[in-house]
């Protein structure tokens, strides 16, 4: 059985991403299984970074642990086009986006490794169709009693920010009326919503232990909620974001996170009563999320009020204004006031698309360039 570990303290808000890629053929935009080519060409710095995901036309990659968005930009920027140039050698490309617009999951070999064989067993559809890609920020924290805090109160931010993220729009050949077709796939699958109220730490650690028991998970990976703990690194992981195709777009949402779950902590410190927000209004809110992105009104959380989702997340982004300026990520957290207005990039896609007739084998290619832009 494995077992939760004791949680690693971290003194300063340092923060990592995860980005998972996929992999295209250079001519057609076609997904292309090379991820094994792909490893083997690397070398062991970078092999070390980079994992498998559940299809062989997947790529992640773990950055090292930042401490400034800075620093992290500078990782983000390098690595893509390290790994783009490593792509362009066996003629693929290397795309980052929630979707892939026109390939058929069932045509696209799976990873064979244990763990995966596993979740197509326990998932077995929704596993096997959930052809979509995310990116991951994980932000470290002093102690598991303020990153439970501060998990708590991110709650009510995760669908806002999804979004803004929101870049999936077309799957299996279809404009799918949804900002995030990646928010409906990876939410069929069991635990992959909010996670529920703990008390406290230990409260956690023993729900996990009776998962285990009844067959349910067989590590703590297998939590796979929106928003979890991760006490090996540390962290709070916000995992709700569809994969940015603009380098900058990555940073701007992983200024956010910091500075958000910084701001917690300091109220968690402070002795600051956690808030309450009714857990139907953040259900609700997923799903305006999902189907319309930046475009709807949405009910505030905690108050009730009827507000735009752009009006919630300027309250954020004031709100964690100053710990981003002590933070020293008060630029990228200006780029993320100007997403506001320029939109997500669910309706980019859209946008190119329509000045490319349609064309999704276009639109593919075009996202590949912006990939590395």
């Amino acid at each position: 059985m494995r077992h939760f570990v004791k949680f690693v303290k971290n003194e300063f808000p340092t923060v990592g991403v995860e980005q998972e890629f996929h992999l295209i053929d250079s001519k057609t935009g076609n997904l292309l299984p090379c991820v094994d080519d792909i490893i083997k060409a690397l070398d062991d710095d970078l092999r070390n970074a980079v994992t498998y995901e559940l299809y062989l036309a997947v790529l992640e990659y773990k950055s090292p642990v930042c401490h400034t968005i800075d620093e992290l930009s500078k990782e983000v920027t390098l690595t893509r086009r390290i790994l783009a140039d490593v792509c362009q050698n066996i003629g693929a490309k290397l795309v980052a986006a929630g979707s892939h617009p026109f390939s058929d999951w069932r045509k696209v070999p799976i990873v064979n490794t244990q763990h995966y064989k596993w979740v197509i067993e326990q998932c077995v559809y929704l596993a096997r169709r959930m052809l979509s890609f995310g990116l991951h920020v994980h932000v470290g924290m002093q102690s598991e009693q303020s990153a439970m805090y501060a998990l708590y109160e991110m709650r009510q931010w995760v669908y806002p920010l999804l979004a803004m993220s929101a870049n999936s729009p077309y799957f299996e050949g279809h404009y799918t009326g949804l900002a995030s077709t990646r928010t409906h796939l990876f939410g069929s699958m069991p635990r992959t919503g909010l996670p529920p109220f703990f008390p406290d730490f230990t409260e956690l650690e023993s729900f996990y232990h009776k998962l285990v028991a009844a067959g349910d998970i067989t590590r703590p990976g297998d939590l796979w909620w929106v928003l979890r703990p991760q006490p090996p690194l540390g962290t709070v992981e916000l995992r709700v974001f569809d994969m940015p195709t603009d380098a900058r777009r990555l940073c701007a949402f992983a200024a956010i996170t910091q500075a958000a779950l910084a701001f917690y902590q300091d109220r968690y410190l402070q002795g600051i009563q956690l808030s309450n927000p009714k857990t139907e209004y953040l259900e609700q809110n997923r799903w305006k999320a999902m189907r319309f992105g930046l475009d709807c009104d949405i009910i505030e959380p905690v108050t009730g009020e009827i507000i735009s989702m752009r009006s919630r997340l300027e309250s954020l982004l004031d709100m964690i204004t100053p710990k981003a300026e002590e933070l020293h990520s008060l630029k990228h957290l200006n780029f993320a006031k100007e997403i506001l207005n320029l939109g997500n990039e669910a309706q980019w896609q859209l946008k190119i698309c329509e000045s490319l007739n349609n064309n999704l084998q276009a639109l593919e290619l075009e996202i590949a360039k912006r990939t590395l832009a």
